[in-house]
């Protein structure tokens, strides 16, 4: 579609700007909140920024765990070739490693630096889904994350792209996701404002967005992500984060009733 952009004679890869554009919109929106509700802004942006680190990790760990299929199926090429061995340390990520990954790296900055988690953290929530759906875009102009073969007026064809398959009209599953990210992102800053239990907002995140991911899936046309028993490892992680947290701001809700 777009992988590459040139700017004023600049070649530049779509992704990494998009991406590098979605993660400074998410920590200035992220600082300004934590400003406005006596956090220090640059307590707020060094706790993102080793959430960003964990992120990187968590979903590189997680794409790597995804693969292992491909990887043993393949470990004499791969293993053989320092070419093919680095192509998969260089590949893709999984989102919800990086989510988890920086969920656990944000609270572990909090508890060394001994910082109050439930605000610090429940401040950046509402960035997390427009950084994810500013990602997206990322992701569709580069063809990765692509939807399922479909022939429809919303279809999309890739001409030259090394992630998606070319010349087919697919689906465009990450401009859909985007959208219900920035519907998330609006409803959590809304939710914000009113007084709610600690956490609370993480949790509405977490099933929201479990709940959406489960059913988007089905709509998801690339392989590389793990499939076990019909459903893919992103639906299992799904699931695991929807019969808890289901559960809990069920209870929640009765409570405060």
């Amino acid at each position: 579609m777009f992988s590459v952009l040139n700017i004023c004679g600049l070649k530049i890869a779509s992704y990494g700007l998009v991406n590098l554009i979605a993660f400074t919109v998410g920590i200035v929106i992220a600082c300004l909140r934590a400003k406005k509700n006596g956090i220090s802004p640059e307590q707020e942006f060094l706790m993102l920024l080793h959430a960003l680190i964990g992120a990187i990790v968590g979903g590189k760990l997680l794409y790597l765990i995804c693969s292992l299929g491909d990887i043993w199926n393949n470990k004499a090429i791969i293993f053989k070739d320092i070419n093919h061995f680095t192509s998969y340390m260089e590949g893709g990520f999984v989102f919800y490693g990086g989510l988890l990954g920086g969920l656990a790296a944000a609270f572990l900055y909090c508890h060394y630096y001994k910082k109050p988690p439930v605000k610090m953290i429940e401040l950046s929530v509402p960035s997390i889904p427009l950084i994810h759906g500013i990602g997206r875009i990322g992701c569709f102009m580069a063809g990765c994350c692509y939807g399922i073969p479909v022939k429809s007026k919303i279809s999309v064809v890739y001409t030259n792209s090394i992630a998606a398959p070319n010349g087919i009209p697919i689906f465009p599953i990450q401009l859909l996701e985007a959208g219900i990210n920035f519907t998330l992102f609006i409803i959590l800053m809304i939710y914000s404002q009113k007084p709610h239990k600690p956490y609370k907002l993480l949790g509405l995140y977490l099933t929201f967005y479990s709940i959406e991911r489960f059913f988007l899936e089905f709509l998801r046309g690339d392989s590389i992500r793990g499939v076990y028993w019909g459903i893919s490892s992103s639906q299992w992680i799904s699931l695991i984060i929807i019969l808890p947290l289901g559960i809990f701001l069920f209870t929640s809700s009765r409570l405060k009733n």
